[in-house]
């Protein structure tokens, strides 16, 4: 697996989670959040709605021929189920799109949960990031995703989870650890601050 291909996954997630919010407000695009948030936790084999949503934009390098979904598919299809029980009830997308917040990470949008009991959400946010194992990540990630959406209006780069969620699989667990981290904990300085350090 290459950088480039790496890059691809936040690509092909970008095109998707687009997709589904340009049509967010609609029957159809509900259809779409609906059969997400209902395949968490399920085997794909037994989501057949989400099928069309997930299989229609994949490149043929990231499908799996043997029935087992590869880290491509398993990282983007995880990280449109959380988008999906995010936006759930909301008019406006809680996907961030624009180019300039390409680099945002999970640690960005967490960190607006840092205000009023910080201890009981860096315990949270502790949990997540030195889960063991893939299945643990994403049990926390739900969680933190549940609790973004009822105490913020902050928005996820989805996109740069599935990037992540994929660095995770390939056993660079390190990697989105410390970024994520990085991001949580970091105070933001005022525009001035950070050229006088």
């Amino acid at each position: 697996m290459t950088q480039t291909q790496n890059k691809t996954v936040f690509r092909v997630t970008a095109q998707i989670v687009a997709h589904i919010s340009s049509l967010q407000n609609t029957a159809p695009g509900r259809a779409m959040l609906a059969e997400l948030r209902n395949s968490i936790g399920k085997p794909v084999s037994q989501s057949i709605g989400i099928w069309p949503i997930v299989f229609a934009f994949m490149p043929e390098e990231f499908l799996s021929a043997r029935g087992k979904l590869t880290w491509e598919e398993q990282a983007i299809l995880t990280s449109l189920q959380l988008y999906a029980l995010h936006q759930q009830g909301k008019s406006e997308s809680v996907a961030l799109q624009e180019e300039t917040d390409k680099w945002e990470n999970m640690g960005h949008s967490l960190r607006t949960l840092r205000t009023g009991d910080e201890k009981a959400v860096d315990r949270r946010f502790n949990a997540l990031i030195t889960a063991a194992n893939y299945e643990e990540l994403v049990h926390h990630l739900r969680q933190m995703i549940k609790l973004l959406k009822a105490k913020t209006d902050t928005k996820v780069n989805y996109a740069k989870l599935a990037d992540d969620l994929y660095g995770f699989l390939r056993n660079y667990p390190e990697t989105m650890r410390i970024r994520w981290a990085k991001a949580y904990y970091r105070t933001t300085m005022k525009k001035g601050e950070e050229d006088e350090q």
